[in-house]
């Protein structure tokens, strides 16, 4: 049973107290453009995924695919992170 950690980010968290925390600092959260790129990167695997699951579907099917529309929710949920990271990354020391 793995052990379950009150605080994750607790190495994070206590760093913070001794003052500001570079941008270089390793406990801190991955830069946005890092986590843009992931999220860029997930896109187009999610992309490539919805292409390859319509070309074996007809109009028909793929205007009632459950497994589809699922597959284009989680390309927009990238696409939006993606976005939302990038411009955080403009703005970042």
């Amino acid at each position: 049973m793995p052990i379950r950690v009150p605080f994750p980010l607790l190495d994070a968290e206590e760093r913070r107290h001794d003052g500001p925390v570079l941008c270089a600092d390793p406990a801190a959260l991955p830069s946005g453009g890092a986590r843009e790129s992931l999220f860029r990167h997930l896109a187009a695997e999610q992309r490539r995924d919805i292409a390859h699951r319509r070309l074996g579907l007809a109009a028909v099917q793929a205007l009632g695919d459950e497994g589809l529309r699922r597959d284009q929710r989680r390309l927009r949920f990238y696409r939006d992170l993606g976005a939302e990271w990038k411009r955080a990354a403009s703005t970042q020391c």
